[in-house]
């Protein structure tokens, strides 16, 4: 698997579309200080290659999967991740606007937000969110930037 983020959509699926990761780490497992991590991306394909990376990563806990801003809100307040990484460009409720919302959520997760639009990253930050990255990143400087954001 190549390090680029925009590369992570190659390779066979392991993710049902109508639920979460079918092969998703149960909870607890990763160990206590396991950070928990929500994926929001509305591109099938990149959001399964995403939980498999963060699968294969020890210390991140993949504790849930959204295709939307929306469920986003819903899913951040049933599972309380510590980091959401937040696709930006979505229909319906923009990743900008699903992070403005999880910030007004008492106990508010980092939000690492990652978009092909530099200017929707500053705009993700304006909303709360800690981290903006490019999509055609570093997948290494993803995982990394979770920690960090982890972190704060």
């Amino acid at each position: 698997m190549s390090n680029a983020i925009s590369s992570l959509t190659s390779g066979p699926s392991t993710v049902r579309p109508d639920g979460p990761a079918a092969d998703a780490r149960p909870d607890g497992v990763g160990g206590p200080d396991a950070i928990a991590v929500l994926v929001v991306d509305d591109h099938p394909g990149f959001r399964r290659a995403l939980e498999r990376a963060l699968r294969r990563n020890p210390g991140l806990r993949l504790v849930g999967s959204a295709r939307s801003g929306d469920e986003a809100i819903v899913m951040s307040a049933r599972l309380e991740p510590r980091v959401v990484v937040m696709d930006l460009a979505m229909p319906g409720m923009s990743g900008v606007e699903a992070t403005r919302r999880l910030m007004e959520q008492p106990g508010a997760p980092a939000v690492v937000a990652l978009s092909g639009s530099r200017e929707l990253m500053r705009d993700a930050i304006a909303a709360g969110a800690c981290r903006a990255l490019l999509k055609e990143g570093d997948l290494t400087e993803l995982l990394t930037t979770i920690r960090l954001a982890a972190a704060r």
